[in-house]
């Protein structure tokens, strides 16, 4: 299947339109987001949800900091959908339940979700992770589902694998370099990425 994807970036503070063209989505995703121990986990997820419920359709799993900074993706994610999209919205989604939670005056927040159409797009913290020279960061799970997939199903999966997520991710110096990044450095770590994986890919909107 062929599509656009279409993005910008900024040149002296003129907003330059890019367009990528490609076959397979896949081809356009970064091995560091789906070669790691934290991917297996998020595949775990996955798996043990359609074992026990065999009900609903997951697109997609990506594990974030609140900063919508990438850690993975699952291995089976969707080919069909913008990774960095997804994240940007699922922290945005969260942060605006955050501040809900200090409206309502409640002590934690358990999850936060977003129903459309058919699909679902749900939210929920795992905990945090002490990150060197930046402290804690907190991490956050994001999934992309139709409307009979049981959230209460992943919840506990979720409740299951979080420590072993937070292991992985404090075992993995790539990782923590990124969540350590500023939003420059990290601008700049997704342009060489897509860069990597674009090579002549990457062209001019006329």
């Amino acid at each position: 299947m062929i599509f656009n994807l279409i993005f910008s970036f900024k040149y002296n503070e003129k907003v330059i339109p890019i367009k990528i063209k490609s076959d397979n989505m896949t081809s356009l995703i970064p091995k560091v987001l789906y070669e790691n121990k934290i991917t297996e986990v998020l595949d775990e997820i996955r798996e043990n949800y359609g074992l026990l419920t065999r009900k609903g359709y997951i697109y997609g799993i990506i594990a974030i900091d609140q900063d919508a900074k990438i850690i993975a993706i699952d291995s089976r994610f969707d080919n069909k959908l913008n990774y960095w999209d997804l994240s940007s919205i699922g922290a945005a989604l969260y942060g605006v339940a955050r501040q809900g939670q200090d409206f309502f005056d409640t002590d934690y927040l358990e999850r936060a979700s977003i129903i459309y159409n058919n699909m679902q797009l749900f939210v929920k913290s795992i905990g945090n992770v002490i990150i060197e020279n930046k402290g804690e960061r907190e991490i956050l799970i994001i999934l992309l589902t139709d409307k009979e997939v049981n959230i209460g199903v992943i919840v506990l999966q979720m409740k299951k694998y979080a420590a072993k997520i937070k292991e992985a991710i404090e075992k993995n110096q790539t990782i923590k370099n990124t969540l350590k990044m500023s939003e420059r450095e990290l601008k700049e770590h997704i342009k060489n990425l897509k860069r990597q994986i674009l090579g002549n890919k990457l062209f001019l909107v006329p």
